[in-house]
């Protein structure tokens, strides 16, 4: 798990983009310095319209907080990566097709 800053967050109908700046590495970017360059995140909004809403109001409420979120990134299956973001006792698990 590495520290992160969410410093943006939208969402659209055709997608959802986070960006965050890693404070510690990132498996999925270990040759980004850490602390100086905003990475993006894209991701489909869930099929499951309830599932949206409930992610788009973690991630709004968070960034309302402090932005600050514990991100670990996990390959779950074939072609699929599972990225698990932590807020205080809140977590989001997004399994996401490559």
């Amino acid at each position: 798990m590495a520290v992160c800053q969410l410093i943006a967050f939208d969402e659209t109908p055709e997608r959802v983009l986070l960006d965050i700046i890693p404070l510690e590495s990132l498996a999925i970017d270990s040759g980004r310095p850490r602390g100086t360059t905003a990475l993006s995140m894209s991701f489909q909004p869930s099929d499951d319209p309830v599932e949206h809403v409930e992610m788009v109001q973690l991630f709004d409420r968070w960034m309302e907080c402090d932005g600050l979120l514990e991100l670990d990134v996990a390959t779950a299956t074939a072609g699929r990566f599972r990225y698990v973001f932590t807020h205080e006792d809140e977590q989001l698990v997004l399994d996401v097709r490559v």
